[in-house]
Formats: structure tokens, C-alpha cells, sequence
């Protein structure tokens, strides 16, 4: 392996967040890889299954069944996944089951194994020392990757059957995807379109939203812009008007711009609003609300209480439980049209509510999906908004 080559894998592979207890953006793997780029690297590609999972201390174990690459040494993988950053070992111990099928790329080289798995529908990035004894070693996770999927995005088992075709040399590996950015204009007939409104500054959220094409048997598509002018919104059924878009440090919005918000959702529309900037001397305006509500600034958190009006929304298609979420600035001093459903901080504030205007809705949420760390903790919330809205307009 030449010296460029292992630095084009060091920087896929050996990202040295173990020396942090804290995940952020430089953790992840950003750079848009190639399955071929990610295949050529590895010096190892082997399908597994779970065979033991401990919950409470957040350990697995994983039999290696079939090597596409390399002649595995190891007759069994176990991993510690406790030992992940942030909330990710909570999100990643839900996908490991016994019997569930996994893939593991992994490099053999050095001191150390770096690796990457695909369990579930996601990918996670792992690492082991390397000892004599390979029964005595433990790989230790460190985060989900956010970004892969652009790699390969489907089920574990549809991307066993498409690297089985690879190395049978049938078909080339998928190559670079992306998330997609259609012209509503031209989105499949009976499909759900999302204008997706973005800031300069924030712009991680629509990455994740593409991953979410499907809500209630219906095609999913979405729209990208940073126009807060919103050409082409009534080519949408869902706006979702992203972290920061309305307010950040300042009000953006113009008068025209509130009137289109407002006109789009009386006339049918959905509007789904991620967290906006609030300070103590300056509340987000609401202008583009049909109702009087007050921003808040509050310091980030996690609680929130779903209240009878809720439905399925903390429940489809992702259980969603107080502590799993992170809001910031949110609202409060809501009029009696808004419908709660959710509060946080004891029932002071606002952490989903539901406003009525016209034929259509506002969900108003405190969510803050202002870094990639934060959209992931946040990921399942944002698909259960889309289907929750989904469910809404098909109704």
C-alpha cells in the first residue's frame, strides 16, 4: 500500500475521535466515498450474524459466516458498544439482534484494526487493538456514520446480496448517489413533495430528510433552496423551514415572506419548523404565524412530555421516549388555537405544537438541528414529522 493510499484510508477509516468524549462534525466521515473506494481499501469484507446481545452493558457478539475479502482470523467479533460517544451507543444497541445479518469492512494492518459495519440500514465505525490472542480482543464503536449512506443506502440484507454480485463479478458497485434534489415540478405522480428552506449557515438537516422516501406507502421527494422567497411552493404539500432560516442573531424575514408562509399553509400546505434563534431582549418574530406565540431562549435539553393530542406521533414508525431528542430555543405564552403535542421544561414550553390555519397545519417544534451531531440525535424526530405530516394530508 502506498504511502497516499494509506493516508486516503486514514482519513476514512482512522478518525481519532477517541480521544474525545464529545462528538461533533469533525468526527464523521464527510467526504462522499465510493463503494469501489471503500472496497479497494479494505483488506477485509465479511458477513456475519449476530449471536449475543447484553442491553445493559452494551456488548454483542458477532460470528463471522462468509468472506467476500480476505480470510478472516477472527472466529468471532465482540463489540463494545457502550463505550460510543454521545447518545449513539443508545441508537446503534437497538439495531443489534440476534440473528441479524452484518457487514464488517475492516483493514488488517498496524497497530490497530480500523473498521466500518453495516447493520440495520446504517453504518458505524468500530476499531480494535490488535494482540496475539484474538479471542481476548474487543472492537470498540464510536459513532454512527451519518454521511455513508450516500455509500450505499438500503437494508443490510438487499447490500449483502448487492456485494455478493460485485465479487461475483456481475455487476460494478453502485457508485456516489448523493442526496437528491428534485424539481417538484416534476416529482412522481401521487409523491409527497417537501420544500426543503435552508440557511447558509445551517444546512445539515436535508442530507437526512432525503433518507426518508418513503412515509405511509408513498413516494417521499424533496426540494432544496435557500430562497426565502420560496419559488415554486405551490408545487409543495410539506415546507420545512430548517434551523436558523427565520432567525439567527436577527429577523430575516420580509412581510412578503411571511404572507407566502402563511398563504401556503392556508391553502393546504404543512409547515414543519425546526428551532429559531431566540435571545432574552430579542424573541423570534412570528409574522409568518397565523397565531401570537413567544420565542424563548433556553439552554439545550432533552425532556419533553407527550400530551393526549400527541397520536402516533412519538410512536411512527420510531419510538421516540423523553430523553432521545435535543431541543434549545423554543416557545412559550401560546394562544388557545395552538394544539400541544408535547411540552418541555415541566409544561412551560412548547416542544411540538400543532396550529390550524385554513385548510392546512403548522408543526412548530423547539428541535435544533444546528450541527450534524444534533440532526442525528434528532434523525428519528425528523422522519416521524415527515409521516406524522404524511398521515395529515392524506387523511
Amino acid at each position: 500500500m502506498t504511502g497516499r493510499s494509506r493516508f486516503r484510508f486514514a482519513i476514512l477509516f482512522f478518525i481519532s475521535i477517541v480521544l474525545t468524549s464529545y462528538y461533533d462534525a469533525e468526527a464523521f466521515i464527510q467526504k462522499e466515498y465510493s463503494l469501489q473506494e471503500v472496497l479497494s481499501e479494505c483488506s477485509n469484507v465479511l458477513f456475519g450474524t449476530v449471536t449475543e446481545v447484553d442491553q445493559k452493558r452494551m456488548m454483542a457478539k458477532v460470528k463471522p459466516e462468509e468472506n467476500l475479502k480476505g480470510e478472516t482470523k477472527f472466529s468471532q467479533i465482540k463489540i463494545n458498544i457502550g463505550v460510543g460517544q454521545g447518545n449513539f451507543p443508545q441508537q446503534l444497541i437497538r439495531k443489534f439482534k440476534v440473528g441479524e445479518p452484518i457487514i464488517i469492512f475492516y483493514k488488517d494492518e498496524g497497530g490497530r484494526i480500523a473498521s466500518v459495519g453495516h447493520i440495520g440500514g446504517i453504518w458505524f465505525q468500530i476499531f480494535a487493538p490488535k494482540r496475539s490472542d484474538r479471542n481476548k480482543i474487543w472492537w470498540n464503536f464510536t459513532h454512527i456514520e451519518i454521511y455513508m449512506h450516500r455509500t450505499y443506502k438500503g437494508s443490510t440484507v438487499d447490500f449483502q446480496s448487492h456485494l455478493r454480485q460485485v465479487f461475483a463479478g456481475k455487476i460494478k458497485p453502485k457508485g456516489k448517489k448523493g442526496s437528491q434534489s428534485y424539481n417538484l415540478a416534476d416529482a412522481p405522480t401521487g409523491a409527497i413533495r417537501v420544500m426543503v428552506l435552508n440557511g447558509a449557515r445551517y444546512d445539515v438537516e436535508f442530507s437526512t430528510l432525503t433518507d426518508f422516501d418513503q412515509a405511509n406507502n408513498h413516494k417521499v421527494v424533496y426540494q432544496q433552496t435557500e430562497d426565502r422567497d420560496l419559488p415554486g411552493i405551490e408545487k409543495a404539500d410539506i415546507l420545512w423551514i430548517g434551523q436558523g432560516v427565520i432567525s439567527n442573531d436577527k429577523y430575516f424575514l420580509t412581510s412578503k415572506q411571511e404572507k407566502k408562509i402563511k398563504a401556503f399553509v392556508k391553502s393546504g400546505g404543512v409547515a414543519i419548523v425546526s428551532s429559531q434563534d431566540s435571545d432574552d431582549e430579542r424573541p423570534c418574530e412570528v409574522g409568518w404565524i397565523s397565531e401570537p406565540i413567544k420565542g424563548i431562549e433556553s439552554m439545550g435539553r432533552s425532556d419533553f412530555k407527550a400530551t393526549e393530542h400527541a397520536g402516533s406521533l412519538f410512536d411512527t414508525p420510531n419510538r421516540i421516549r423523553s430523553g432521545e431528542v435535543f431541543l434549545d430555543d423554543t416557545w412559550s405564552d401560546w394562544s388557545s388555537k395552538y394544539i400541544m403535542l408535547a411540552t418541555t421544561n415541566s409544561g412551560k414550553n412548547v416542544a411540538v405544537a400543532m396550529l390550524k390555519h385554513g385548510r392546512g397545519i403548522y408543526l412548530l417544534t423547539g428541535f435544533q438541528n444546528e450541527t450534524t451531531a444534533n440532526v442525528f440525535v434528532n434523525r428519528l424526530m425528523i422522519e416521524n414529522l415527515i409521516h406524522f405530516a404524511a398521515n395529515w394530508l392524506k387523511g
